[in-house]
């Protein structure tokens, strides 16, 4: 076969015939292809980002550093909450309400809220710092340079201007401001005299109209209870028929059998109960008899209501010579059986 020997003019590195000539050129370097320098550039991007992402990361650390110190330098705060179980919903502030509203405050005045301190099921009848929770706060104020205590309602710390004036003193020894954020939007603190004063009034105020509401109260209970009306849950010794409290006659047989037993035979409390519990009687609910449910029912003296004059006594309550002896209003061992 007849081969025929092209000659080539630009040597052997000369680009063949038909081919670009720069293909073969682009891209070169160092002896490196194209694709390797393509690689050779986004590992470099890919370095300069890691150096750039390195470096934002050092400067957000450093922010972080910076915030968390000058957070360190805010007076500190502690917010305090308080629910009685009986009136949660007629008070009106669940703990998470109250928990809300404290905090906001202490960002809005740019407080550190440190600790909250929460006393569930606890009467206002009960000095704050008797309370569990309010004798740990008393202590946590005391050992780490508290300077605000922040409350909703006046109500959640005292139970009288007495309470209120005492606490306060208490607090200004200790150097910490008392905030209440209870007034139409508007809060009230002892770090300034104007504060202290009108906190001293307002306390007043609220200590009238707590007494005034408690005289209320009793007058409407007395007439209640004059009516034989229902009043509260069960009663030993009374029968519920609607709103009507009719006596019920075995019940207070067993209450005149309690009251000779105590004021006339010199037995404990804690004898009588027992002397029931082996008899078989039932407290109203049908638990045992305790010396000091016993005690409660034989000075109640709702149950001098089921006198003649409004109920009708069966026929065999004569056949036993205890009842009616002992005048209600007793207190002291009458000693009807000396041996």
């Amino acid at each position: 076969m007849l081969r025929l020997a092209v000659p080539h003019s630009g040597g052997e590195n000369a680009p063949v015939s038909g081919q670009n000539p720069t293909a073969g050129t682009v891209g070169l370097i160092d002896g490196n292809t194209g694709a390797n320098q393509s690689n050779s550039n986004r590992n470099s991007a890919s370095r300069n980002s890691v150096t750039r992402s390195a470096t934002t990361y050092k400067e957000k650390l450093s922010n972080v550093g910076m915030s968390e110190k000058q957070n360190e330098d805010l007076p500190k705060a502690v917010i305090y909450v308080r629910v009685s179980k009986k009136k949660q919903a007629e008070e009106g502030y669940s703990v998470d309400a109250q928990k809300t509203n404290c905090k906001n405050y202490t960002r809005l005045k740019n407080y550190r809220l440190v600790k909250k301190f929460v006393d569930e099921g606890v009467s206002a009848t009960t000095h704050l710092w008797k309370r569990p929770a309010g004798k740990a706060m008393k202590n946590y104020i005391q050992k780490h340079d508290i300077k605000h205590l922040v409350v909703v309602k006046m109500d959640r710390l005292f139970r009288n201007v007495q309470d209120l004036l005492s606490t306060i003193d208490e607090l200004e020894e200790m150097n910490v401001g008392l905030h209440l954020l209870e007034f139409n939007g508007q809060t009230l603190d002892t770090t300034s005299a104007m504060g202290r004063f009108f906190l001293t009034v307002i306390g007043g105020i609220a200590e009238l109209e707590s007494g005034q509401i408690s005289e209320r109260t009793k007058v409407v209970m007395k007439h209640i209870k004059d009516k034989n009306k229902r009043f509260t849950g069960e009663i030993y010794g009374w029968n519920c028929k609607g709103d009507d409290l009719t006596p019920n006659w075995h019940e207070q047989h067993l209450i005149d059998y309690m009251r000779d037993l105590y004021f006339g035979h010199g037995c404990s409390g804690y004898r009588i109960s027992k002397i029931l519990n082996e008899l078989g009687e039932k407290g109203k609910l049908g638990g045992i008899w305790r010396s000091s449910t016993v005690l409660r029912t034989i000075n109640y003296e709702f149950h001098k209501n089921r006198d003649d004059k409004k109920f009708t006594k069966p026929d065999w309550w004569i056949d036993a010579p205890f009842h009616d002896t002992i005048p209600w209003g007793t207190t002291d061992f009458l000693n009807l059986y000396p041996s």
